[in-house]
């Protein structure tokens, strides 16, 4: 899980310090006649900031960079102008949009002007949050692991330095720097680094305690940290908080319930998922099914019986021979074996060509101790495909072994022989009515008979 699109700075062309303040006032006081030499504009900047407002201006921006280019070209190391023109050249491309051309200039004039104490401490403030930004977004559409690394580094760097030097309480700046390191962590997703991301944790908790209504995103970030971390039992108290906030969102209920699995916490899931469901989410047939599985797994037949016999006429859980098969088996569960053989009857008009179906009533039936209808279902069922066509037949020869039909119990028995599968218990089953046919002809051949 990743947070690359949580924040995507320079949207809009407005920032804290805008173009104008640049070309003007902001930095009028530090060219004044007050001001120390070491921060004074040269004379040829300062005559050319006029040229450069006028192009900014009337949106040429083309010929504003030019223009500071060629100045930048005469500015010495370390100079107040290599700074200042180097921050109009950076604001000029955000203008733009043009974020990663932004970032050189930029960063120029953030450590010129640190090194050498040029702008005001608020000013350098809002350079360093805005290089977090813009090597954040760098990092998040690197091509190379090397850059992915640099650039995450570079944003951590500048973050960090801002957090320390930041006093006023910051939820979004809070949210980014947590969001961050979470994204670092997992540079190498085969590697994830966890003490990156039990830091992230911590971060995020910060920024929850710095509002009374936090944004979904701090949670979900918070979730995923405690997912990193195997916190199953508090991830499901972050998702229970998330439904409760934003109850159309299906993603956050199908978690929810996959979260109370994995804690073996059935019932849970289950009444999570029919939560959900008031709520539209988690209604498709698979979410049904699913439902249906958990209760039987409970074995809370009756619900999963319900909920089948719903789901399977009104569409509500796909009409699929499974489906039908464990109706038939919840049924089964509860001693109710004729309804179980009407659903199963109900099913071979769906699904015609199953000889499985044909077979398990041939069993409902023999566990009831009716044979002739075992036998004649047993019999259908070897006339119609089927995945393991050895077992209908050694199910059909030993029916017919029981009702003396030996001749049809040999004769199955063959058929069942004829695969690799069949086994010994097939080869038993061959010799008793072998013997029992011997016994009958010896039977019939005696001067008794």
């Amino acid at each position: 899980m990743t947070f690359s699109s949580l924040f995507l700075p320079f949207r809009r062309t407005a920032t804290a310090l805008s173009l104008a303040a640049l070309l003007g006032c902001t930095f009028a006081p530090a060219w004044s006649q007050q001001a120390a030499p070491k921060k004074e504009l040269s004379e040829k900047v300062s005559e050319d900031l006029a040229k450069i407002r006028a192009a900014t201006d009337a949106k040429n921006y083309a010929e504003a960079i030019a223009i500071i280019d060629r100045l930048l070209k005469g500015a010495a190391p370390e100079s107040y102008d290599l700074a200042v023109l180097s921050q109009v050249k950076a604001q000029i491309l955000l203008t733009q949009a043009d974020y990663s051309k932004a970032i050189d200039p930029l960063e120029t004039a953030v450590l010129v002007s640190e090194r050498n104490g040029y702008f005001e401490p608020k000013v350098n403030q809002e350079l360093r949050y805005f290089l977090a930004q813009l090597f954040y977004q760098e990092a998040v559409t690197s091509k190379s692991r090397d850059a992915l690394v640099r650039n995450y580094s570079k944003a951590a760097k500048y973050l960090e330095q801002w957090s320390k030097a930041n006093t006023k309480p910051n939820p979004d700046a809070q949210l980014f720097f947590a969001s961050l390191l979470y994204n670092q962590a997992q540079i190498d997703p085969n590697n994830v680094d966890m003490a990156l991301i039990r830091r992230s944790q911590e971060e995020v908790e910060k920024g929850l305690a710095m509002t009374v209504r936090p944004k979904d995103t701090f949670y979900v970030l918070l979730l995923a940290t405690l997912q990193q971390q195997n916190q199953t039992a508090r991830s499901a108290e972050i998702l229970e908080l998330l439904v409760k906030i934003a109850p159309k969102n299906k993603t956050y209920w199908a978690q929810l319930a996959s979260t109370y699995l994995n804690l073996q916490q059935d019932l849970r899931a289950a009444l999570t998922i029919e939560r959900a469901q008031v709520h539209e989410a988690m209604n498709t047939p698979k979410d049904n099914f699913n439902l249906v599985g958990i209760y039987f797994n409970m074995q809370q037949y009756d619900q999963a019986i319900a909920l089948l016999e719903k789901g399977l006429r009104d569409g509500s859980i796909d009409s699929e021979q499974r489906n039908w098969e464990l109706l038939a088996a919840s049924l089964q569960q509860v001693r109710r074996e004729a309804r179980a053989i009407d659903v199963l009857k109900e099913a071979t008009k769906q699904f015609p060509d199953s000889g499985s179906l044909y077979l398990t009533i041939a069993q409902i039936y023999y566990s009831l101790d009716k044979l002739e209808d075992s036998y004649s279902f047993a019999g259908q069922s070897v006339t119609h495909k089927l995945d393991k066509p050895w077992q209908a037949y050694t199910f059909l020869a030993y029916i017919c072994f029981e009702l003396k039909k030996f001749s049809e119990a040999l004769e199955a028995i063959n058929a069942a022989l004829k695969y690799p599968e069949a086994g010994k218990d097939s080869e038993r089953l061959k010799k008793a009515i072998e013997d029992a046919i011997k016994e009958r002809e010896a039977l019939a051949n005696s001067p008794a008979a």
